[in-house]
């Protein structure tokens, strides 16, 4: 059945791409999203940190005419839940007022922030101050005055926070460089790839838009999802031409959305592949009790919408007999079947009348349960191959593409002049990942 692994395979490479239909009659092309998740470790993140801010955060003025210096002592500490990321910068703390000056204070200033992407690609952090660690009096003399080292350090964090969003926003942007990274992939989509050179099957896409989820910062881990929703096509024959490249557009945010991909196409069972499949039980086969024929040769075609078997028989009836089967699809079940499957009586002559033996033959309940066994093989076959071709997929260097088939489907038959197309879905989880 070469034509049909041929197909299977075919399948196999479609689950790079998002939604095809394929259908005759049906040239609508839906969009399935393929996602790819970027992520990093606090960890990661503190370095770019303590790379970015400086020893000197803050010297000026505070509250009631006090001054306020701050000055950074060791490294960023980052951590992450609730979706915050939580930094602790180690500092020393020095007040001054008039002629009189404190001694460097030590303490901890924490801060919460919440990254976000803006339509333009470009990372954009809210710092917000949380107060400072514990260790330091809420009063202490200065001179003639007391002073409120927190309300002191309170009254200059808005400038500091103003100053260190931008510190922080470039340093990530530079190191992340999220537009530069995801550009040329969004750029090559564009251009047809090739799956399979021995059947010489082009991968089409159509890419409509960017989405990204929010980022997630749970156990000190940042995650994002950025999902590429794409319509796709598998040419068969030479490389397509090239669709005009569109820029990048600019991303869309979303609180959630849907990573699965849609798989439908036609798979075509081949007349010629069911008659190699039922060659072993019924050519040269004798069927019967008291009476009994030989089936010496068949063959397929359609009809009317129907699968007609010609068979040519020797023994208790010498002669050719017709029977008719149309396939029937059960969408509670998910099963396509040949459940009525009959003799065609229309030319049936004599043999209602002195063949009707025949009618009540095991050759019916034969070619039914290989039919229908076919159609059940080939289809776990699909969802086999499947799996293992979209376990690992290198799209190019450092790009792997990797998913499931969690879920397959059959659809409606049609039985055309040489075949049975088959409608298949296939529904999984795809992702990108980048090495």
């Amino acid at each position: 059945m070469r034509k049909m692994y041929c197909l299977i395979s075919l399948l196999s490479m479609l689950m790079m791409s998002s939604t095809i239909c394929a259908a005759a009659g049906n040239e609508a092309q839906h969009s399935s999203t393929i996602n790819l998740r970027v992520e990093t470790s606090t960890a990661d993140l503190g370095n770019i940190l303590n790379k970015s801010i400086n020893k000197d955060l803050y010297k000026g003025q505070g509250s009631f005419g006090a001054s306020v210096e701050i000055v950074r002592t060791g490294p960023v500490v980052v951590t992450s839940s609730n979706d915050y990321i939580y930094l602790s910068l180690p500092v020393q703390l020095t007040f001054g007022y008039g002629m009189f000056s404190t001694g460097p204070l030590k303490s901890n200033l924490r801060f919460k922030a919440k990254v976000n992407v803006t339509p333009d690609w470009r990372l954009k952090t809210e710092l917000y101050y949380t107060g400072l660690s514990d260790g330091l009096s809420d009063n202490m003399s200065l001179g003639m005055i007391t002073i409120k080292p927190k309300t002191l350090v309170e009254s200059v964090m808005l400038p500091l926070q103003k100053l260190l969003a931008p510190i922080i926003d470039n340093k990530l942007n530079d190191n992340v460089r999220l537009r530069d990274k995801i550009a040329p992939l969004w750029r090559d989509a564009f251009t047809p790839a090739l799956v399979d050179k021995k059947f010489s099957a082009w991968l089409k896409l159509s890419p409509e838009r960017i989405v990204m989820s929010p980022l997630s910062a749970t156990n000190n881990q940042l995650r994002v999802s950025i999902g590429l929703v794409t319509g796709a096509e598998i040419a068969i024959g030479p490389k397509p031409a090239s669709m005009p490249s569109r820029p990048l557009p600019q991303i869309q945010q979303l609180a959630t959305f849907d990573n699965q991909f849609h798989i439908q196409l036609a798979v075509n069972i081949f007349f010629t592949d069911l008659v190699t499949a039922l060659n072993p039980i019924l050519l040269n086969q004798t069927f019967g009790d008291d009476k009994k024929i030989t089936i010496r040769s068949f063959n397929m075609k359609s009809d009317d919408g129907k699968l007609v078997i010609d068979l040519a028989s020797t023994g208790d009836f010498d002669g050719e007999l017709t029977l008719v089967a149309k396939p029937v699809y059960n969408p509670q079940s998910n099963t396509l079947t040949f459940d009525n499957i009959d003799f065609d009586t229309r030319h049936a002559g004599f043999l209602i009348g002195v063949g009707g033996w025949l009618f009540n033959g095991t050759i019916r309940n034969v070619i039914k349960e290989k039919l229908n066994s076919t159609i059940v093989s080939q289809v776990e076959s699909a969802r086999q191959k499947a799996s293992a071709a979209l376990a690992k997929i290198q799209l190019a260097e450092h790009v792997e593409l990797t998913g499931t088939v969690k879920y397959l489907s059959l659809g409606e038959a049609v039985v055309a002049a040489d075949r049975l197309s088959l409608q298949v879905t296939v529904q999984g989880e795809s992702g990108i990942n980048l090495r």
